[in-house]
């Protein structure tokens, strides 16, 4: 058995029922919300998919800058390889310069490389 409908699905059903009933776009838009609103609903419905009504992911599908993971795991190898205990750390700018020694091409700031690292914590 399907979920129930959210507030929010019901409404956005409504306002288009009543679209389609003939209700002037003016009416329906003065009690439910803006115009803009109710014509992506409206695009959306006219679009025939199944399900029009439920909300749509606004996270990017690609994200063209991220940090490549190749490049993520020398940077924690870096780390675990300069200090190998816990009780020392090693700073953003140290891997920095490593990595510049090493003739990596594009170089994560210090802060994305503080990022990284609070990403994959010391086991």
């Amino acid at each position: 058995m399907p979920a129930p409908l959210s507030a929010f699905h019901l409404r956005r059903q409504d306002a288009i029922e009543r679209y389609l009933a003939g209700d002037p776009i003016e009416a329906i838009c003065r009690e439910m919300g803006s115009k803009s609103w109710l014509y992506k609903w409206k695009n959306r419905y006219e679009a025939s998919k199944p399900n029009w009504f439920h909300e749509r992911s606004r996270r990017p599908r690609i994200t063209p800058t991220q940090t490549p993971e190749a490049l993520e795991r020398a940077i924690v190898r870096l780390r675990d390889s300069l200090s190998p205990g816990e009780s020392r750390s090693v700073s953003a700018q140290v891997i920095r310069d490593h990595l510049s020694r090493h003739h990596i091409e594009s170089l994560p700031s210090r802060r994305t490389i503080y990022r990284i690292l609070k990403r994959h914590p010391r086991r």
